[in-house]
């Protein structure tokens, strides 16, 4: 019986997608908001683009789409984007981003 309970245990974290961790005591959000960040001070999302919407972050990193939105919410507080109706959430320019130090 011990040996099914490992099983799924560890069915359960390889499900998990590499770049979230839910042993780190980070919350989800909070990790996607921090891998979109890493994303956007790389150039991979340029200033005035969209980034990811709440569905394609939900299917990308297998979590809720409200979880996305926190992430959204996170960045947009911090300066990384600004909500554009019609369009979704853009990548503001970098004199608006947090210094990398302090942040």
């Amino acid at each position: 019986m011990l040996w099914v309970t490992c099983s799924i245990w560890s069915t359960r974290v390889t499900s998990v997608p590499d770049d979230l961790d839910d042993l780190s005591g980070i919350p989800r959000y909070l990790q996607v908001a921090r891998v979109i960040e890493a994303e956007i001070r790389a150039g991979q999302w340029m200033s005035g683009n969209a980034v990811p919407s709440r569905n394609q972050l939900a299917e990308r990193f297998g979590i809720a789409r409200e979880t996305a939105a926190r992430a959204h919410a996170w960045l947009a507080r911090s300066g990384y984007l600004v909500s554009v109706p019609g369009v979704g959430m853009v990548v503001t320019p970098a004199t608006r981003w947090p210094d990398e130090a302090s942040g």
